[in-house]
């Protein structure tokens, strides 16, 4: 098969496209990412596969998104004999078009054109080798299966020696048994069809006869139950008469324990209300005694506080008095201090004022010479100015006049020397000038051009160049005209003049250089209005009096330290007596307040001793301390006795052991009640089984059974003929796989040995693969290393696939080629083994089609012997 010519129209994003393929060679299609390079195989399958009428999503999906048209394919195919032209529209207006041109001229449309180029490939083309010799984008790192091309099969049987005569219907044998398994097996091995009905027959034949065996054992079961509840109940009825004494036992030990417990109740109450009387009559005694003691223990306290209170208030006395006096002193030491300060700023003032008027003098200066050198250098640069031979110009002249020097060098090399002797005296004329020469005397000339040498009225000699030195001649005249010319532009008249305005140009530049490092070492980071600013500023802040700088900086600097260490000594003395004002303050402070707090403490007691007596007085006005003390006694013995009485009780109700009977009763009302409950759930049930045994009794559950298991017969009968035939056909399929792949291994030598050939260019002489019985390609050694094939880098798989495709387009017979198609690979290949690739492309072109899809075309260049084709062209 070869593809000679593809056209698209309105497919995805192309609008018009025309590509027309040579019969053989590599041929490079170029193009950036997104101009349709992957598009044109996708639509060539959809041209070759596809209806025009598809509503697949894949021809859907090439529906342009800009145009309102359907999309066409045209493609131009050879294929064994045939070669034809076939073009197909989609979406729009669908037509199918198909030209056979060879053997001979046909015309057909729609599915008929379809359906003969569909016959027409099934015939010539092997699909899986179409398919399988494609590198693509999505899956170029992928080991290439090409177990499945029964045209590399052919091929390999031949290159393998295999001369075994074949009848011609191995191919329908092998599909017949095929067939045959088909009838009972998935591709998978899973059971199908006839076998797999035999299967599902069997088994819901066993689950039948075990659903009705289930049905006949839950009628067994309901009458085995039936008889287990009937025995239950009757021994649960017993059993609950028999509970009865036991709980009438236990209910009247709980009632005599009941009728003690309220008896020990009652005693409590009445022994709680005696102990509430009893406590408070108490609490009023010893409250009585309590009111007593603390009206003579304020007494005491109040004959204390008037102690201390006098004491308080004459240290309060002596510490106003020590207070007054250090606050004299801190007033002496302030001003001491206001002094010294004002002293020390007007020390500091002077100072400063002083450093102002130095600083302001150095300013001054400093201002001076940078004025002065602006001028400088504004008169060196008006100078440099005027100097018209710059240094382009100097190298100019200097290049202009080593120029000339050499031609006139050379000039003068190849020039003649002619001289003149007179026998009588003559006369000459040279270019115009008369030279008169007596007898005996000689006259030279150098013959640096041509020119003519006159002797009047005698004869004319002329003299002419040679091409050298008519050349050199040219050269000489050019230099000068040069030399003139850059004169010209400086503005000189010659060459010494315009070296002395050089170096009075360099002596200029020299100089501004110099003055401009000056000036920036005068300024250093400031501008200079920054300077004349701050001048302005120091010299409006001197003082009018000229007589203020009288002294210097050193005796004012002496001052200030003088006045500083005043300062500081008046500071210290202050402090210090601001320390002792303060702590004779806080001395003051705390008298002041003991004795506030003492008289407060004094004034607190005695009312207080004033409020429990008036207390005392009213207590006693109500009951006499005797008569208190007589009731509290009275209700104390109530107390006891009431207690005494609720003791005996709870001795009696912990005798009868409470906790056990509660136990008791309990036991036996759950028992009894759990017999009850038993007792009811087994008439229940027993009644419930007796409803299901009346309907079962109708069903006819052992018939069922029965009928179940005849069919159950059958159905094994039909699996085990079913069976022998599955099995049979499974062996002999197998028997011909094996003998299938043992003849696959044969051929997987030739195979190897092309990959070889193609590979140890690329990889070195010491490359090697090891290939499956599926043509896979399972690892790689170079050097004696082997690598998994899944352990390969990403190039070296890319390279490796497109090689085996290439051992593959090697192999196969002539009429069975196909176009190999690599999409953009190679992108993870370094240089070296691109330009290796490269010439294996070359040496596949050869022998086939090869298109290579690329946007980066540089990968290719290798590919001495490929026809270019660019899309954007």
């Amino acid at each position: 098969m070869k593809l000679h010519r593809l056209v698209l129209s309105n497919y995805r994003g192309i609008s018009h496209r025309e590509i027309e393929f040579p019969d053989q060679g590599v041929v490079v299609v170029c193009g950036a990412n997104e101009s349709g390079k992957s598009s044109m195989i996708e639509a060539l399958d959809l041209l070759l596969e596809s209806k025009d009428r598809s509503t697949k999503k894949e021809v859907k999906q090439v529906k342009p998104a800009n145009a309102d048209a359907g999309s066409e394919v045209t493609a131009e195919i050879s294929t064994g004999p045939y070669r034809f032209v076939y073009r197909k529209r989609f979406h729009k207006r669908p037509e199918t078009e198909l030209t056979i041109v060879a053997p001979r001229r046909e015309q057909l449309t729609g599915d008929e054109a379809h359906d003969r180029v569909r016959a027409m490939l099934a015939e010539t083309v092997d699909t899986e080798l179409w398919h399988a010799q494609r590198v693509l984008q999505a899956a170029s790192t992928v080991a290439v299966d090409l177990s499945g091309c029964d045209a590399l099969s052919r091929a390999l049987d031949v290159a393998a020696g295999d001369d075994a005569a074949l009848s011609g219907s191995e191919p329908l044998l092998i599909e017949r048994i095929d067939a045959e398994y088909a009838r009972y097996f998935t591709a998978t091995g899973r059971p199908t069809g006839e076998w797999s009905a035999a299967i599902a027959g069997l088994a819901d034949a066993e689950a039948a006869v075990a659903e009705c065996a289930a049905a006949v054992a839950e009628v067994d079961e309901r009458v085995r139950r039936h008889a287990e509840l009937t025995r239950e109940a009757a021994e649960l009825s017993q059993q609950h008469r028999n509970a009865g004494p036991r709980l009438a036992a236990a209910q009247e030990a709980a009632d005599q324990i009941a009728a003690l417990t309220n008896q020990a109740r009652e005693a409590k109450l009445i022994a709680a209300a005696a102990a509430a009387t009893s406590a408070a009559s108490t609490a009023a005694h010893a409250e009585r005694l309590s009111l007593v003691a603390e009206i003579g223990t304020r007494a005491t306290t109040i004959a204390v506080l008037q102690v201390e209170a006098e004491q308080a208030a004459d240290e309060q006395k002596e510490a106003a008095a020590a207070a007054e006096i250090c606050d004299t002193a801190v007033e002496e030491a302030v001003r001491v201090l206001s002094a010294a300060q004002a002293r020390a700023e007007s020390a500091r003032r002077a100072l400063d004022q002083i450093v102002d008027r130095e600083e302001a003098d150095r300013l001054g200066a400093r201002l001076a010479r940078i004025d002065a050198n602006h001028r400088e250098r504004d008169r060196v640069c008006a100078e440099l100015s005027g100097v018209t031979v710059t240094e382009q110009v100097m190298c100019r002249i200097d290049e202009a006049a080593a120029a000339a020097d050499r031609s006139a060098g050379q000039l003068a090399s190849v020039s003649a020397a002619v001289e003149f002797t007179a026998a009588v005296d003559i006369e000459l004329v040279v270019g115009g000038q008369r030279v008169s020469l007596p007898a005996g005397e000689s006259w030279s000339i150098t013959a640096a051009g041509p020119g003519e040498v006159v002797v009047p009225g005698v004869l004319t000699a002329r003299i002419s160049q040679g091409p050298a030195a008519q050349e050199i001649q040219a050269k000489q005249v050019a230099a000068q005209q040069e030399l003139t010319a850059a004169l010209t532009a400086g503005a000189i008249t010659s060459v010494a003049e315009a070296r002395a305005a050089d170096q009075r140009r360099r002596e200029l530049q020299n100089k501004r250089d110099q003055l401009t490092a000056t000036l920036d070492g005068l300024c250093g980071d400031e501008q200079v209005d920054q300077l004349r600013a701050r001048l302005a500023q120091l010299q409006a802040s001197q003082p009018a009096e000229p007589n203020l700088f009288a002294t210097d900086a050193a005796a004012a600097r002496v001052e200030l330290q003088a006045a500083e260490a005043a300062r500081t000594a008046a500071q210290t003395e202050c402090e210090t007596r601001r320390r002792t004002a303060a702590t004779a303050g806080r001395r003051l402070a705390e008298t002041s307040t003991k004795a506030a707090v003492l008289q407060q403490r004094h004034t607190a007691q005695r009312a207080e001793l004033d409020a429990a007596r008036n207390r005392l007085a009213q207590a006693r006005a109500s009951v006499s301390d005797a008569d208190l003390a007589v009731k509290a006694n009275a209700d104390l013995r109530a107390r006891e006795t009431a207690e005494r009485r609720v003791a005996e009780l709870d001795e009696a109700f912990a005798a009868m052991a409470p906790d056990a009977v509660a136990a008791e009763l309990t036991l036996a009302g759950d028992l009894a009640e759990s017999l009850r409950q038993s007792h009811d759930d087994a008439l229940n049930a027993l009644r419930e089984i007796s409803i299901e045994l009346s309907v079962f009794g109708s069903e006819g559950r052992k018939g069922k059974l029965d009928a179940a298991e005849t069919e159950r017969e059958h159905a094994a009968s039909r699996h085990a003929r079913v069976g022998r035939r599955a099995r049979a056909a499974q062996l002999l399929r197998s028997v011909m796989a094996r003998h299938r792949d043992s003849t696959r291994l044969r051929y997987v030598q030739p195979y190897r040995a092309e990959l070889h050939r193609l590979g140890r260019p690329v990889f070195g002489h010491t490359f090697e693969v090891d290939i499956g019985s599926d043509l896979k390609i399972r690892s790689r050694t170079l050097d004696g290393t082997t690598v998994p094939y899944e352990s390969l880098s990403g190039g070296a798989k890319e390279q490796l696939g497109i090689l085996a495709r290439f051992a593959g387009a090697a192999l196969v017979a002539k009429e069975d080629t196909v176009p190999v198609v690599v999409d953009d690979a190679l992108g993870f290949t370094d240089p070296e083994r691109l330009a290796k690739m490269g010439e294996v492309f070359d040496t596949v072109g050869a022998h086939g089609q090869v298109i290579v899809l690329t946007c980066s075309p540089d990968r290719y260049d290798g590919v001495t012997n490929a026809h270019r084709i660019d899309l954007h062209a």
